[in-house]
């Protein structure tokens, strides 16, 4: 796969099931935030179906057109509103694309701006694996003003997902960090 330089768009199968840690920190405490926890994402009848795990239980997730559940598709490159996977993959890629979102008791849109690269091919180890994984940055920023969020993305062709991300601000001195805690292939 990787002797090709290119990722094709990856094709799901009934059942193929990704369980996904996502943390929060600011400074040297964690915060609560809405996407912060286990969350499993399964791939069933040409959809992909959310769920916040917490222990044996699972609670499915009603997926919204904008938001928490669109940040949890984009790791399949499924999402409607955030362009965070464009196929196929290669090293030296570059793209940008804007999109809208409302801050929970907001009165209006905001815009955002990303721009992403693709810049190199790293073998990355999560509780889930190790994987050989196209490395992306990306970079974005509201019209609200100066800051900037970083992202750094690991997507890997064999599980057909981002594997590991993490994500800081300018603004703040905390960060998301996002790792693929197990991935079972469907039939």
């Amino acid at each position: 796969l990787f002797g090709q330089d290119q990722a094709p768009a990856p094709v799901f199968k009934e059942g193929d099931t990704w369980q996904f840690n996502i943390t929060r920190t600011v400074g040297n405490t964690s915060s609560t935030e809405l996407l912060e926890g286990t969350y499993e994402l399964t791939f069933t009848q040409g959809n992909v179906k959310l769920y916040q795990v917490s222990g044996s239980q699972k609670d499915e997730m009603p997926i919204q057109p904008d938001g928490a559940t669109q940040i949890l598709l984009n790791l399949l490159g499924k999402s409607e509103q955030l362009q965070g996977l464009k196929f196929p993959l290669s090293v030296g890629q570059e793209w940008t694309w804007e999109y809208k979102y409302r801050v929970p008791g907001g009165r209006r849109d905001i815009r955002a701006y990303v721009k992403a690269n693709v810049v190199g091919i790293e073998q990355v180890t999560t509780p889930a694996g190790s994987f050989k994984a196209y490395k992306l940055v990306s970079s974005s920023r509201t019209e609200l003003g100066p800051n900037v969020t970083t992202s750094t993305r690991f997507y890997s062709p064999d599980t057909k997902s981002i594997v590991k991300a993490s994500a800081v601000n300018s603004a703040n001195p905390g960060s998301t960090q996002t790792e693929l805690i197990k991935f079972t292939p469907g039939q």
